[in-house]
């Protein structure tokens, strides 16, 4: 089973159940089809969106996905928008998957699809950026720096499409962290 047909398991039990707390929407790594390691990020209208719907929520996730690691919050960002957010690990075909799920407004949402939306486009008009943009992925997961080694999708998108790096060291000598 391929890394996108583990990610389309995980959505069939999860993506009606979203639709009962607002719309949903697939960002990240599985919209840019730039999956690297398994990884599914949804971003959800939050309009519907309560703490006591968050317990709901959270009971459904539970039962259905039998997390080995599970979190969930609302918090108020710092400009004041209030969001909520379920972030849970779970085995699918006997790999460990994360899934985020993050309830945010409209204009949060839009933003990031047009963001996933751009990446996508330039690695579709450049040849050889999309396989460079995972190639970087897989070495620094390797290596223990992504994605919770410090650097982020976006730094690989940016060192890529922006500044032509040419691997893992090469990232590593330009975006040096401390």
């Amino acid at each position: 089973m391929t890394r996108k047909q583990q990610a389309e398991a995980l959505l069939s039990g999860l993506w009606e159940e979203l639709g009962r707390y607002g719309v949903p929407h697939i960002v990240g790594s599985y919209r840019m089809d730039l999956m690297a390691w398994n990884d599914l990020d949804i971003d959800i209208e939050n309009q519907g969106m309560s703490l006591s719907r968050l317990h709901e929520l959270t009971g459904f996730i539970l039962c259905r996905f039998a997390p080995v690691w599970y979190e969930a919050k609302e918090e108020i960002t710092a400009q004041g928008k209030r969001v909520w957010f379920h972030g849970f690990e779970t085995f699918v075909e006997g790999e460990l998957w994360n899934v985020d799920l993050w309830f945010f407004d409209q204009d949060t949402i839009r933003e990031a699809e047009r963001y996933c939306d751009g990446i996508a486009a330039r690695t579709s008009v450049r040849p050889g950026a999309r396989e460079e943009i995972l190639r970087l992925k897989k070495e620094l997961i390797a290596k223990g720096l992504y994605p919770n080694g410090g650097y982020t999708s976006m730094d690989v998108y940016e060192a890529v499409l922006n500044q032509r790096v040419a691997g893992a060291e090469d990232f590593l000598t330009r975006y040096q962290r401390n």
